[in-house]
């Protein structure tokens, strides 16, 4: 990225450049942060060379104005005049406090019918059966392991060595 020197810039302030350059200094503004540090500074420096306004209320009127006609859906509720207030406002069939609501009433329906008694009835039959399950698997595993455990020393013992086994016959 090629920045644009102080001296650029002022030029570029003070109507200096050529069409062409002016547009690639505008261009070049638009993307890089460093160079647009160098415009402001250069545009505090040349305040007292710059025409003033003489109608500041006016002018703020007229970029408004402008705005509003290009970007319409971007101004402020407090702007908005009331009759398009009406129209923004939200159905009450999609206002939050209604689905609240409807949920607390769905809720309360449930509770009352004793749905969510069933429920736990339900839930805590599956958790004695899975309680169940769950010992007898370990009893299982318990009994599997102690199998493998018993022929895992069989077989050690199998190759041990002789004098260990209490052997005093060598063979010769």
């Amino acid at each position: 990225m090629n920045h644009r020197r102080m001296e650029t810039w002022l030029q570029y302030v003070k109507d200096e450049l050529t069409n062409e350059e002016r547009a690639i200094c505008e261009s070049h503004l638009d993307s890089c942060d460093a160079c647009f540090e160098l415009y402001m500074q250069c545009l505090e420096q040349a305040g007292d060379v710059l025409p003033q306004l003489e109608d500041q209320e006016a002018f703020s009127a007229a970029v408004m104005m402008r705005l509003e006609q290009e970007m319409p859906y971007t101004r402020p509720l407090e702007m908005v005049p009331e009759q398009t207030k009406r129209k923004l406002r939200i159905p009450w069939i999609q206002h939050p406090f209604f689905h609240y609501t409807v949920a607390a009433a769905i809720t309360m329906i449930l509770m009352s019918t004793g749905v969510f008694q069933t429920l736990t009835q339900h839930i805590s039959r599956f958790d004695t059966a899975s309680e169940k399950r769950t010992a007898e698997t370990r009893i299982l595993h318990v009994s599997v392991s102690e199998k493998l455990m018993n022929k895992t020393i069989g077989m050690l013992d199998s190759i041990q060595p002789r004098y260990e086994r209490g052997d005093t016959h060598e063979s010769k």
